[in-house]
């Protein structure tokens, strides 16, 4: 299903925008294009880390274990996400603010204020959870689920100060801590930890202590991180606390990521409570995979929010609107690949997991495709186009109008045809706001993502599905479908090549050029 990790929320910025005035739109493209990489980089470190991950839980463990796993996972993350308050989006805004104007004592504030109501309200959130650990098993009828749940509930404040470690390290524009702490270590630690518990013999206890241990060191090494990013924190300033201020902020933006959080969920702890546990691990593990292409989207997406900000409150139309079609393109142009792999390679790629979810491989098919036609009709950025343009609310009004469908039909579909019928509603629900998504861009910024060269992935696209039947009807495919895999990418690229480059594309290239010739030329990069 589409990527659901909580979109840049509103003022909540990851670069600084301010050059952008000073720039024409070739100079835009290359700024998105550089900083999309590099969001792009961390995330893929992120996914490469954590999909083997998933891969050894549910080969490990089995449907049934893996299934209580991922509902435990997804409960926790909802829990977690309600006790940070909206404070990690705060920690940016007012961070970046005071550092901005110099303001070292409201900065020093708003720190500690942050860290200490999200780590306290964390703590709070966790005992809940651990004390209605017992009831929440009997709900789903999951007596295995107790000690899951109570584990998670320790991990809580945890993996809350590692989230806001890794945010305020962007408030200072420190991206390169975010990524360490959150896309490397994090991931990184619980598999590496997970590994060795099962090696040791611990089971579906192994999986969820992994997950403890590894949010307590990310959560250590993050806040390490950030005090040598900030060493001044640590000085003798008095620290001036907006506390009525930062609250105002981050309570109203809360509602999107619990949204947001809770719509990445309702499909799993639906399933959870109507179908058995291995119901539940099938269809996760397709979920994992279908998301995989969200990460292109993301990272572009997280760069891209400052300049659609900037660029709209400037009435820079003309090149927020070139810059709209060419990042949708780009992203169009790398996610169908690797939706279309996903949906022909179904079957095979559900057999990594183990033999007992290759019967899911239709809920992938089904999820994947939902994706693949969002992204196809130019559902890429829409969500970043309102939220950037000060449409927050009715960005937020979208959310809670999915949520609700998603779980209205997830009550009906569920019961009549298990995974498949979540993977029905969670499609429906999601096709359903990104038309209602597109339509209100164009209705309120008088913008569409298609260009006149829009149509060129789908021709690349189109050569992939006719040479995977050539190589299906030959034979070739069963025995040798990751070498297939291979062969489909590097005609997919050609096609594409030979379609000829944009110039938008051409300026990226270059650029991406010069940068290789100067790393590999030590006179060029002398003083």
């Amino acid at each position: 299903m589409p990527s659901l990790a909580p979109p840049p929320l509103p003022e909540q910025r990851t670069h600084e925008p301010a050059s952008v005035g000073r720039t024409d739109s070739d100079q835009l493209i290359r700024k998105t294009a550089r900083g999309g990489g590099i969001a792009f980089a961390g995330n893929v470190l992120d996914k490469g880390i954590r999909f083997p991950l998933e891969i050894l839980l549910a080969r490990v463990l089995g449907a049934g274990d893996y299934g209580a796993y991922a509902l435990g996972y997804g409960l926790a993350i909802i829990g977690s996400e309600l006790s940070m308050l909206g404070l990690r989006s705060g920690v940016v805004r007012f961070g970046a603010l005071y550092q901005g104007t110099g303001d070292l004592e409201r900065v020093k504030g708003t720190l500690r204020s942050a860290f200490a109501i999200a780590t306290l309200s964390s703590v709070l959130a966790g005992g809940v959870l651990f004390v209605l650990a017992k009831t929440i098993s009997d709900v789903f009828d999951m007596p295995g689920l107790v000690n899951v749940l109570r584990v998670f509930a320790f991990a809580f404040p945890f993996y809350v100060v590692t989230l806001m470690a890794g945010q305020a390290a962007l408030a200072f524009h420190a991206v390169t801590v975010q990524v360490v702490v959150t896309n490397i270590c994090r991931p990184l630690a619980h598999v590496i930890l997970v590994a060795t518990l099962f090696l040791l013999g611990f089971g579906l206890l192994g999986a969820v202590s992994g997950f403890l241990a590894s949010c307590a060191i990310s959560a250590a090494i993050g806040l390490h991180l950030l005090r040598r990013v900030r060493p001044d924190m640590a000085s003798r300033v008095r620290p001036t606390y907006e506390i009525g201020k930062l609250m105002r902020f981050s309570l109203p933006v809360l509602f999107v990521g619990v949204s947001y959080a809770l719509l990445g969920q309702t499909d799993r702890i639906m399933l959870g409570y109507f179908k058995a546990s291995s119901d539940l691990g099938i269809y996760s593990a397709a979920a994992v995979i279908s998301q995989q292409a969200g990460v292109i989207t993301y990272s572009f997406g997280t760069i891209f929010s400052p300049i659609i900000s900037d660029l709209y409150h400037r009435n820079e139309s003309d090149d927020l609107d070139r810059l709209y079609k060419t990042v949708t393109r780009w992203i169009v142009s790398l996610n169908l690949l690797i939706l279309l792999l996903i949906i022909l390679f179904a079957r095979q790629i559900m057999g990594v997991f183990g033999t007992e979810f290759v019967a899911g491989w239709p809920v992938l098919v089904l999820l994947s495709l939902v994706s693949l036609i969002g992204y196809s009709v130019g559902g890429a950025l829409v969500g970043f186009m309102l939220r950037m343009s000060g449409k927050q609310d009715i960005e937020l009004a979208n959310a809670a109008v999915m949520l609700l469908a998603n779980i209205v039909l997830n009550l009906w579909l569920i019961p009549r045809y298990g995974i498949l019928g979540a993977a029905l509603a969670t499609g429906f629900s999601f096709s359903l706001i990104n038309a209602a998504r597109i339509v209100e861009v164009y209705k309120l910024l008088r913008m569409h993502p298609f260009g006149t060269n829009y149509h060129k992935p789908f021709i690349a696209g189109a050569a992939v599905v006719l040479m995977f039947v050539l190589l299906y009807a030959t034979g070739v495919m069963t025995p040798y479908w990751i070498a297939c895999m291979v062969v489909l990418c590097v005609l997919y690229v050609g096609v594409l090549y030979l379609l000829g480059a944009e110039p938008e594309d051409k300026i990226v290239w270059e650029a991406i050029r010069r940068r290789v010739r100067n790393r590999q030329d030590p006179e060029s990069v002398c003083p």
